[in-house]
C-alpha cells in the first residue's frame, strides 16, 4: 500500500477553454444553475480572463473553471485533450427535471441513459464541451422507470433547489493503456484501480475508475487501444485538478513526483490555492491544489465573483489589464442564444 493512500481527497476544480466570457457565463449560470465565484485573469496569460462556477460557497469539487481565449481554434478530444466531465445531481427525479429545462431552453440533450452503476443524460456546452449529468443507480433501476420518469416530467420553468448540480462525479480523459495508467495512478499518487469494465457505448474500449476509498472513480478513463492524439482548443478540457488537504500532502505528492523522474511544475502560488502540475502517461495536464485558502480570500462570500479580481502582486497592472479586457471584449462579439453543438446518442464513444 502506497504512503500516498488517501492524500488525494477527489476532484478540486476542472479547467477548461471558453471562446466569450459573456455567453459562458450566460450558460453556466442561467442554463446551469451555478454561482460566478470568481472572476480574475489567468495568471500565466494575465491579459486573459480566468472564469469560476461553483456552488454558492465555492465548495471544493464543485469549481468548474474556464480561461477565455477567443483566438485559439477548436479542439479535438483524444489523448491529452479529455473526453467530458460529469456533475452529480441530489437525486433520480432530477434527471427528468433537467430533461425538460434543457429542452425549453432549446440545449439538445442525449439520455437519460440507464448504465451498470449509474444514470446520466448529456449536453454540450456552446462551445461543445461534453457536460454530463449523473445519479448513481445504487437500486438497480430499470430503464423503462427511467423512461417513465422522462416521459411524465412536467415543464421546468426555472431551476429548483432539488435539481441543483452539486459537487463533480468524475472527469473522463482517454488513454491508450489501460494498465500501465492504472500502475502510474498508484506509484505516483496513491490512487487505486476501482474497476476495468466495458464501455457500453462503444466495443473495443473500456472504462477505468481510478480514485480513493471514498470517491473510488473520481477519474474514468475512456481507453481505447487505438486513440489517437487530440489537442486543446476552445471547448476543450484544459487539465483536471485533484485536491489534497494541507500544503503538506502536497509537498509530499510533489516529492514522489519527483523520485519518480516524473517532470513538475514545483509548486505555485495562485493566491486562492496552490498548484503543482504535472502529466499522465498520455499527456493529460494534471494538477494538485490545496483546498485553501478559497475563493473568498479577497472579497465576501456574498459578493464574490461580481467583480474583477487580481493577485496582489498583479494590482500594479489592473489598469492595463482592465484594457486589454475591454479590447478583447470589442472584438469578440457574443451571440445569445447561441447555436448548441448537436449531441450523439452514444456520448461517451471515441
Amino acid at each position: 500500500m502506497s504512503d500516498l493512500n488517501g492524500v488525494i481527497t477527489g476532484l478540486h476544480h476542472i479547467t477548461l477553454v471558453t471562446s466569450n466570457q459573456e455567453v459562458n457565463r450566460r450558460f453556466y449560470t442561467e442554463i446551469l444553475g451555478l454561482r460566478r465565484v470568481k472572476l480574475t485573469v489567468n495568471q500565466d496569460d494575465v491579459y486573459h480572463r480566468h472564469l469560476f462556477y461553483a456552488d454558492e460557497k465555492g465548495t471544493t469539487g464543485s469549481a468548474i473553471t474556464f480561461f477565455e481565449w477567443p483566438d485559439l481554434p477548436a479542439g479535438r478530444v483524444g489523448l491529452g485533450s479529455p473526453h467530458h466531465l460529469s456533475y452529480a445531481v441530489p437525486n433520480l427525479e432530477a434527471l427528468p427535471k433537467w430533461g425538460a429545462w434543457l429542452t425549453r431552453n432549446k440545449v439538445p440533450i442525449a439520455g437519460p441513459f440507464v448504465r451498470d452503476d449509474r444514470i446520466s443524460l448529456y449536453l454540450r456546452d456552446p462551445d461543445g464541451v461534453m457536460v454530463e449529468i449523473t445519479y448513481p443507480n445504487n437500486e438497480n433501476v430499470r430503464a423503462n422507470y427511467v423512461h417513465e420518469l422522462d416521459v411524465g416530467a412536467s415543464p421546468v420553468e426555472s431551476i429548483s433547489q432539488d435539481m441543483k448540480l452539486t459537487i463533480f462525479n468524475h472527469a473522463s480523459p482517454l488513454t491508450s493503456e489501460p494498465e500501465l495508467m492504472a500502475k502510474f495512478f498508484d506509484k505516483a499518487l496513491g490512487l487505486q484501480n476501482s474497476f476495468t469494465r466495458p464501455n457500453p457505448d462503444q466495443e473495443e474500449t473500456k472504462i477505468l475508475g481510478i480514485g480513493c476509498e471514498n470517491k473510488p472513480d473520481f477519474l474514468r478513463y475512456l481507453a481505447y487501444p487505438k486513440a489517437e492524439d487530440g489537442f486543446v482548443g476552445r471547448g476543450s478540457i484544459h487539465h483536471i485538478a485533484m485536491a489534497v488537504n494541507s500544503d503538506a500532502d502536497q509537498v509530499s505528492v510533489m516529492r514522489r513526483l519527483t523520485s519518480l523522474g516524473i517532470q513538475h511544475s514545483g509548486i505555485i502560488d495562485r493566491f486562492y490555492f496552490k498548484s503543482l502540475y504535472f502529466r499522465d502517461l498520455e499527456n493529460n495536464l494534471l494538477e494538485i491544489a490545496t483546498k485553501g485558502p478559497g475563493y473568498s480570500v479577497d472579497e465576501s462570500v456574498d459578493t464574490m465573483g461580481a467583480k474583477l479580481t487580481l493577485p496582489v502582486w498583479l494590482e500594479a497592472k489592473r489598469t492595463r489589464i482592465e484594457e486589454y479586457l475591454a479590447h478583447t471584449d470589442r472584438a469578440n462579439h457574443e451571440t445569445w442564444p447561441p447555436s448548441y453543438p448537436e449531441m450523439r446518442t452514444r456520448p461517451e464513444s471515441v
